[in-house]
């Protein structure tokens, strides 16, 4: 498919250094929301460097590479030596690309940057934070990097450095919730209840799926079993497994039970509503979130946009709500893939 994609945008190349760099940027744009965008902006990134003249290849060859690698391959080689537990190299290489992002890509008084993964992450940005500043992407998916590195961090028992890392994550994608489950086992270790609901809380808002809205759960009934609230952490951990079961939930209600010395009783609807009320907490996914994925799949469906994305933003809205009348909806346009 993106092999299809680049030799289509060939076509449209005319051998003119300025018309060919303009028109590259506006294929980027074209494409900034495909589900293959990293790829397919990356290729193109190469094809407009190719374009450029000596003087500005030099720049952004600063920009963009650590040394002969660009940022992109340098994580790359992070993940591989990730996975073969060489943590001081992955971490040294990490810190390069921090240092990166922070020369290059870092916030300006005019301008603001951000990693957003996708048109959802962008559109849910700008309803929860109405950012009055101009805005850009970043070449990059500098707040995954970063996340990543933050949970380098924590295997190396740092926990301090990690939170760190992990705020400038947030900063370059405050919806995206991967950093936000690493900042709370953070404060975990670190032994900051207070600051681990915070961080609940705030992930809340922006979960998108029933996992991280699980995930979120159980961290509350962690919470609640650090600060000895044994009941309400019983009912959050029970309503994490509406959503996603969990085996080492079990684990966690036997260790309730010991420090009670009672059984543990499966709470009811009413004692759970309490439970979210006592901490000022919304039950359930976020209305913002699921309006902002059922609109987008309507928008989608409305501008005959790929098939594929409008599925992706409907399936987001429906595995948090199962309405049927938006199954219905995937439905219909899985059919039309089928025919396609």
């Amino acid at each position: 498919m993106v092999n299809d994609i680049i030799e289509e945008i060939k076509k449209g190349l005319t051998g003119n250094a300025s018309h060919d760099a303009n028109y590259l940027h506006g294929q980027a744009m074209k494409y900034r929301n495909h589900e293959n965008s990293e790829e397919i902006l990356r290729i193109l990134s190469d094809m407009t460097f190719d374009l450029l003249p000596d003087d500005k290849k030099e720049a952004l060859h600063n920009a963009m590479f650590i040394g002969d690698k660009r940022i992109d391959q340098a994580y790359n080689e992070v993940n591989n030596l990730f996975k073969n537990r060489k943590l001081d190299e992955a971490a040294e290489l990490m810190g390069k690309i921090e240092k990166q992002a922070d020369t290059y890509f870092d916030h300006t008084e005019k301008t603001k940057k951000y990693s957003f993964r996708n048109r959802f992450d962008e559109y849910l940005f700008v309803e929860l934070y109405k950012p009055e500043k101009q805005y850009e992407r970043t070449p990059f998916d500098f707040c995954t990097y970063l996340a990543f590195y933050g949970y380098i961090l924590v295997e190396m028992k740092k926990p301090e450095e990690a939170v760190r890392v992990l705020e400038k994550a947030i900063k370059y994608n405050p919806v995206n919730t991967g950093p936000r489950f690493e900042m709370a086992e953070c404060y975990k270790v670190l032994r900051n209840p207070e600051k681990l609901f915070e961080c609940v809380k705030e992930t809340l808002k922006i979960a998108s799926t029933p996992a991280d809205i699980a995930r979120c759960y159980c961290n509350l009934g962690y919470y609640c079993i650090d600060i000895k609230d044994y009941d309400s952490a019983v009912c959050f951990y029970y309503n994490s497994m509406l959503y996603v079961p969990n085996d080492n939930i079990k684990g966690e209600l036997q260790h309730i039970s010991m420090l009670t010395k009672k059984p543990i009783t499966p709470p009811s609807k009413e004692d759970i509503l309490k439970a979210f009320e006592k901490y000022n907490l919304h039950h359930g996914p976020s209305q913002v979130v699921i309006n902002m994925a059922y609109s987008l799949g309507e928008y989608c469906v409305e501008h005959n946009a790929r098939p594929e994305e409008s599925i992706y933003y409907y399936s987001i809205a429906y595995n948090l709500t199962r309405n049927e009348d938006i199954k219905k909806k995937i439905d219909k346009l899985s059919a039309q893939i089928k025919k396609q």
